[in-house]
């Protein structure tokens, strides 16, 4: 049983734009779940590149849980991917950018690619959970950019 999600959203502003925003990982938390509380920081500083890497910090079930992001896909402004890895698992974020009758659609695919093999038993016990905390982030991003989010 693996695990694997699809969220999606319409935003209302050009597509480059949205890709830049999102591509730069240090800036998540400020469109992240508000229950996360996500903080990300580049371990070196310069632009988002494949191979760039970031240490994050979420909470996790009310716990403080630390991760590693690293980008894995880059290809402007179409598509953007990650990988987080924590203590426990690897899940790999893949976001698709096209335009939507004069705004851009984003597609956010999740899927674990390494973890327990009982992961996929708990994400879907918690299915509700899960799917709020990423439809919140992705209603959040949109949210945020058609209200111009600060450079």
């Amino acid at each position: 049983m693996a695990y694997s999600a699809l969220y999606t959203v319409t935003v209302r502003v050009p597509q480059p734009k949205l890709f830049d925003y999102v591509a730069d990982v240090s800036r998540h938390g400020e469109w992240g779940s508000a229950d996360d509380k996500m903080k990300a920081t580049a371990e070196k500083p310069g632009t988002p590149a494949v191979g760039a890497r970031y240490k994050a910090e979420g909470f996790l079930n009310g716990k403080l849980n630390a991760s590693t992001v690293t980008i894995t896909a880059l290809d402007s402004p179409k598509r953007f991917a990650f990988d987080a890895e924590d203590a426990n698992s690897v899940f790999h974020h893949e976001f698709i950018f096209s335009p939507s009758d004069g705004a851009t659609r984003v597609e956010r695919h999740v899927s674990m690619t390494r973890g327990p093999f009982y992961f996929p038993l708990v994400l879907a016990i918690f299915k509700g959970t899960v799917q709020k905390n990423y439809s919140g982030a992705m209603e959040n991003l949109k949210a945020k950019m058609e209200a111009g989010p600060s450079s």
